[in-house]
């Protein structure tokens, strides 16, 4: 049995309001009275130290769930929520947590006690605070005791950790973008760089230019030592390092000469980036003869000449293959008369399939870089009709991209004979002769049609790498024609497209 309740009352927490609440106050007695009090001993006495000692908010509310009782301490002071007193509990926090109030009641009625859920209260002043609830079952038809703890210092917490780890998620990415940049610029300057460890001259990283000028890849001067392993003689050497060691002490750097034992100079200048424990060099290496061809190209070399001479006909297009550059050659195959008269013009506007040669030409240059003997025709201005070859090679390290392409003329090579499908389609055909008179005529040019179909359907396929579309284009057919006559001659065709 029950111990007699006991009532009990905090400083300040009772308040005139609406005559509703007060007939609710005038049914029930005021079970959060501060400890200490008569009744000492009794269940209500306990069940209020515990409120006291650990609640931040507290509700005795109904068996229908209606609040009758409100306990509060620290930022729920200066709250209004003796206006609670008569409410739904469920009506006093978002709509969201609702059905989290009714399961701790529904729990606490079923087995005494629920367990901690949080729920978010809507408060008079219009703040929106979680708290924590454990509702405990007071004894039957006495309603519920529900001991809040304010949450709002750990979701402020936990905002502060998210907002934390996205500022460092940005943070990282913004390195990553400021790494590529730094890798972007220090390859592509035409400076010799180095970067050494301070301490022991260590090279950490070097440029491609460095490589060059040590003979050898660059990554093979990372782990090296600077000036030791650098192909210098020991004054020079000695030289440099005395030079490094005052950069480091003073943090000064002066321009130093320095020769390589085949004779060449170069200017040196180092300066010191300083780290916590210890620092970087920045080692640049200048040619002091700008204008000396390198030692990887032939001394005198003029390759654009050389290609203006050559026999066989070379173009330099931008990606769309727009000609940008075109020898004598191309213009006697595509019978013009000056380079000026094709400059901006496209390639296409010369081969046999404009449409469909050039689609493919550029989706395998996009895709793999280069072609080889890719076979088409050129017709010139004045309809005269080649055969050619084209190698094409597109380079992207450079700005703009360009296409370098190479056309060969093979018009009057001889044949090495018969293309081996070629010669299977003609056996298959006299194989058709010999049934004449066994079946129609009209059967037989259906067969032969269908043959010669099929050929050069797996011909068109092959020649554009399986590309569907490009296919179609170059037979003359719609795709969806050409899906229908695969599916017919069951012919397997992947489509990279």
């Amino acid at each position: 049995m029950m111990p007699e309740r006991l009532t009990f009352d905090t400083p300040g927490s009772t308040r005139e309001s609406e005559s509703a609440r007060d007939r609710m106050k005038s049914q029930v007695t005021n079970f959060f009275q501060p400890p200490g009090e008569p009744h000492e001993g009794t269940l209500d006495a306990v069940l209020n130290r515990v409120v006291h000692a650990s609640a931040d908010l507290a509700l005795r509310v109904s068996g229908d769930g209606v609040i009758e009782e409100v306990f509060r301490r620290g930022v729920f002071e200066s709250e209004e929520l003796d206006a609670w007193v008569g409410q739904p509990w469920a009506e006093t926090v978002i709509p969201d947590t609702r059905e989290k109030v009714g399961q701790l009641l529904a729990d606490a009625d079923r087995v005494g006690m629920a367990r901690e859920r949080q729920v978010n209260h809507r408060l008079p002043s219009g703040r929106e605070v979680p708290v924590g609830y454990k509702v405990i079952a007071i004894a039957p038809d006495e309603g519920f005791l529900a001991i809040g703890t304010n949450l709002q210092p750990l979701s402020d917490l936990q905002r502060q950790l998210i907002e934390a780890q996205q500022a460092l998620e940005r943070d990282y990415w913004r390195l990553r973008q400021v790494e590529t940049r730094y890798r972007l610029l220090f390859q592509r300057s035409i400076e010799a760089v180095l970067l050494l460890e301070a301490s022991t001259f260590k090279v950490l990283d070097a440029n491609r230019a460095a490589g060059r000028v040590f003979g050898v890849p660059a990554r093979k001067l990372s782990g090296s030592t600077f000036p030791d392993d650098a192909p210098l003689d020991a004054d020079a050497r000695d030289e440099v390092r005395s030079h490094l060691i005052g950069v480091r002490d003073r943090g000064r750097s002066e321009t130093l000469t320095i020769a390589f034992s085949g004779g060449e100079k170069w200017r040196m200048e180092a300066s010191l980036i300083r780290e916590e424990r210890d620092g970087v060099l920045l080692v640049h290496l200048s040619d002091v003869a700008p204008n000396r061809v390198r030692r990887d190209h032939p001394r005198g070399v003029d390759v654009l000449r050389l290609l203006q001479q050559a026999p066989d006909a070379y173009v330099v297009t931008d990606r769309s293959a727009r000609i940008l550059i075109a020898n004598r050659a191309f213009l006697q195959l595509v019978q013009m008369n000056s380079e000026e008269d094709i400059l901006g013009q496209s390639l296409g506007r010369w081969l046999g399939r404009p449409g469909a040669d050039l689609t493919v030409l550029l989706t395998n240059l996009e895709k793999f870089g280069e072609v080889r003997l890719f076979p088409t025709t050129i017709y010139s201005t004045l309809d005269l009709e080649s055969d050619v070859e084209i190698s094409a090679v597109l380079t992207e390290d450079q700005e703009p991209p360009c296409i370098g392409i190479t056309i060969r003329n093979v018009s009057r090579r001889i044949g090495g004979g018969e293309p081996t499908t070629s010669r299977e389609v003609f056996e298959a055909l006299e194989n058709m002769t010999g049934q004449i008179g066994k079946v129609s005529l009209k059967e037989l040019v259906q067969n032969t049609v269908a043959l010669v179909e099929e050929h050069f359907i797996e011909a068109a396929l092959n020649l554009t790498d399986g590309n569907r579309t490009a296919a179609a284009e170059i037979l003359g057919v719609s795709r969806q024609s050409l899906y229908t006559k695969l599916r017919r001659y069951d012919v397997d065709a992947p489509d990279p497209s």
